[in-house]
């Protein structure tokens, strides 16, 4: 009915719908006066114009009138959250926004208010660019590209039409980039172990505490096995009820995480229609899973009472002690097998991308936290720490290490807490872009350029001449303003953006033809390239030039692509990999990568040199992008001015720092995420420490009222417990960042990864510093203990 309403407009009528009618408080009949820009304003001259059309139909804001895409999209419009963040190609004042506009913006985007015919609209604002905007061509059951084409007579190829399945493609790139949620998943898994070693050390713990409990049972008669299955029944129940609550927080966290994704990091990602999506039926996997991997954990915790006799139960006992004679039987052979095999795996990395290098990342932390936990796990059982007859303040802190292998098992737990966190905050540290670097260095990713510039329209002036600024329109004001700035243009052949900035997958990367100047110039920072010669070395842009041999009996082309395009968008593993895109012929085109460029502003583009580009793309006339040298004090100026001049070709300049902030920003805001991972193992490490601690504590109570009654003064005391705090801590510290350099290792090698040594050394600092302050309950609790009732209680 809509529809139909508005096909029946004539020349000078317009409909409107329901919402913009009760705004206006207009009635059919009603005068509607509409304000616009001319679109043939010239030389950033905004002409405005009015028309008044006559009301004939208001529309119902429902069905076809509700639909946000009958916009064109418009880059700083239409992808904005709300009006009051738009920056858009003409005069703009937010001001005038009202509340009610921005909750028309939030329920219906940039849904048309009101409708013309296709002839007045094509009267009012048709120019040298086209009347015609866009094409609505009815899809539907037994649609063919044949019937599509018999609509566009005589011939659409001439027209400039192409049809393509826009669904199945917009489904392939609604796939995405980079599985960030294996990322996430595997960053989770450090703390999901962490999480079991904290259940296995507060269940132990448990146990160790009812120890007499346990031993009085079994001296009345109650079987061992009876007793494990109520204390797992017990610890089950426990699990269950935990898992309920953390399939409600991670929804939460979830949520959280979209929230941040949506608001203050949305500038980082550009996409602020995320929405919560929750699988009801993952819900009970993962509740079942956690219960489940609790529930061997606590088995675990329990089944070690079965080697405790009722005599050692009853004092209190569930540790056994150690036996010398005992062979380390295969834990001796975990610690090196783990390390050469987790050097093997990281190692591998270099020659992987995407999901396997992630995976080989992972790996080769994991394994070596597994095996450096065996070896401490090892020397502790075989209660290592040297003779404590000696003299000085070093007995005290060998007393301390023998305290902490009393209990090896719970020990090593305790370390492995600490170390999961610790991984996560080295390993994270490493990726992160430092967006304060000298951005303007030429060796960088700026390349030495102020500004990076687009245009909508091609170029064909020379920016840098004055017969091409006089051409282009700009005022002798303008041209003195370019006095001392160099241009140089690209070539641009349209296609899909590969930058991190799109969440889609690229099917056509755009190709930027570089010129004969730019290469001879050279910058910008390499983090590979196939360079053979000292030139080729010194300025790795050479290579663009090169013949290369054919690959499987194919021709190739050679292309340079920025590191983080290459990984991420593009999945290719190294210097040396194939990608086919389509030529301006419709034709396979081969590509060989020869050079990766590290984090820079052409980031999301394939880079090919101007002579093989314009064989490959010869309908691609005219310049469209621009690398702009200019003093860094002049850049914003000079981009307002060229903007204002060259409007009429959509030039649009940004600065080229800024531009690699953004781009940095995105990759910041990813690892920003995943290393709230780092603090919930922090906070679980924290706890275990604390738990253990006291629960030392406790079972000591009567060794250190003996060793005050015996004249050690509560000072000591403290300081031994804060010593086996400090051992425990350390070591966690310690292992955790020995298998994050492992893990790292590739990446340091290849310059894809970079430690911030002083942010990095200030964070372990800052756990170091939580860890004892988290031991000093129980320093309080051994230092305050009543000598004497202890003593007698014992």
């Amino acid at each position: 009915t809509d529809g139909r309403a508005v096909a029946r407009l004539n020349d000078n009528e317009i409909a409107l719908n329901a919402w913009a009618a009760e705004d206006l408080n207009a009635k059919p009949g009603d005068t509607i006066r509409v304000t616009y820009f001319e679109p043939e304003s010239t030389h950033g001259n905004v002409i405005e114009k009015t028309v008044e059309l006559k009301l004939v139909e208001i529309v119902a804001l429902t069905g076809a009138a509700d639909d946000s895409h009958l916009t064109p999209t418009l880059p700083g419009v239409t992808d904005q959250l709300s009006i009051s963040d738009w920056n858009p190609p003409f005069p703009f004042d937010s001001n005038r926004i009202r509340k009610r506009d921005e909750e028309y913006w939030d329920d219906h985007k940039a849904t048309p208010k009101a409708f013309v015919s296709l002839e007045t609209g094509r009267k009012l604002w048709g120019s040298r660019f086209g009347n015609t905007t866009s094409l609505r061509v009815p899809g539907g059951e037994g649609q063919t590209a044949e019937k599509l084409a018999a609509l566009f007579k005589p011939d659409p190829p001439a027209m400039g039409f192409e049809f393509r399945p826009v669904k199945m493609l917009a489904l392939q790139a609604s796939a995405g980039t980079t599985p960030f949620e294996f990322l996430f998943l595997g960053f989770s898994i450090f703390i999901i172990v962490a999480a079991l070693a904290l259940v296995a050390i507060l269940f132990r713990l448990g146990v160790d505490a009812r120890a007499r409990e346990v031993g009085l049972l079994m001296a009345i008669g109650w079987p061992m096995a009876r007793i494990r299955r109520a204390l797992l029944a017990e610890g089950l129940l426990v699990a269950t009820a935990g898992a309920a609550i953390g399939v409600l927080l991670g929804i939460g966290y979830a949520w959280l995480m979209i929230v941040g994704l949506t608001t203050w990091w949305v500038a980082a990602i550009t996409a602020p229609f995320l929405r919560l999506h929750v699988v009801p039926a993952t819900l009970p996997i993962g509740a079942l899973a956690g219960v489940v991997t609790s529930g061997l954990v606590i088995y675990r915790a329990v089944a070690r009472l079965r080697k405790s006799s009722v005599r050692s139960l009853l004092a209190g006992q569930t540790e056994q002690p150690f036996n010398p004679a005992r062979r380390p039987g295969m834990a001796r052979w975990i610690a090196p097998g783990g390390l050469v095999l987790a050097l093997l795996t990281g190692l591998s990395a270099v020659g992987l991308s995407g999901e396997a290098q992630a995976g080989a990342f992972f790996g080769s932390g994991f394994l070596v936290l597994v095996a450096l936990l065996a070896m401490i796990s090892t020397r502790l059982r075989a209660g290592s720490g040297g003779s404590l007859v000696t003299v000085g303040p070093g007995a005290i802190a060998r007393l301390a290490l023998r305290n902490a292998g009393r209990h090896p098992g719970r020990s090593t737990l305790t370390i492995g807490l600490i170390a999961a966190a610790s991984f996560l905050i080295v390993a994270i540290s490493a990726f992160r872009i430092d967006p304060n670097a000298d951005a303007t260095a030429r060796d960088n990713g700026t390349g030495g350029f102020a500004i990076v510039a687009e245009s909508a329209q091609p170029i064909y002036q020379d920016l840098n001449s004055d017969d091409g600024q006089f051409d282009l329109g700009l005022t002798p004001t303008d041209r003195k303003q370019m006095t001392g700035a160099h241009a140089i243009a690209l070539r641009v052949a349209a296609g899909d953006d590969a930058s991190c900035l799109n969440l889609y997958q690229a099917q056509q990367p755009r190709v930027l033809g570089i010129p004969r100047e730019m290469i001879e110039r050279g910058g910008f920072a390499w983090a590979g390239s196939s360079a053979k010669t000292p030139e080729e070395k010194a300025n790795p842009w050479l290579l663009l030039e090169c013949d290369l041999p054919p690959v499987d009996g194919q021709p190739v082309t050679p292309v340079a692509i920025d590191v983080a395009t290459a990984k991420y968008a593009l999945h290719l593993s190294a210097v040396g990999a194939t990608y086919e895109i389509t030529d301006g012929r419709g034709k396979p085109l081969r590509l060989q990568v020869v050079g990766l460029l590290a984090g820079s502003v052409l980031q999301g583009s394939l880079l090919m040199a101007e002579a093989p580009f314009l064989k490959n793309f010869p309908d691609t006339s005219g310049y469209r992008f621009f690398l702009i040298d200019a003093p860094a004090a002049e850049s914003d100026t000079l981009s307002q001015t060229l903007e204002g001049a060259l409007g009429d070709y959509g030039f649009d300049a940004e600065s080229a720092p800024v531009r690699l902030a953004e781009y940095s920003a995105v990759q910041n805001t990813y690892l920003s995420t995943f290393q709230s991972l780092g603090g919930l193992g922090l906070l679980l490490g924290t706890i275990g420490l604390a738990a253990v601690q006291l629960r030392n504590v406790a079972e000591r109570r009567g060794e250190i009222a003996l060793l005050q009654a015996a004249g050690f003064r509560r000072a000591l005391v403290a300081r031994m417990v804060v010593w086996e705090n400090a051992f425990l801590l350390v070591g966690g510290l310690a292992v955790g960042c020995l298998a994050a350099l492992v893990a790292l290792l590739p990446h340091l090698v290849g310059g894809a990864a970079r430690l911030p040594w002083g942010s990095v050394a200030l964070t372990l600092g800052l756990v170091l510093g939580v860890g004892l302050a988290a031991g000093m309950a129980a320093v309080a609790a051994a230092v305050r203990a009543p000598i004497l009732a202890t003593l007698r209680g014992e």
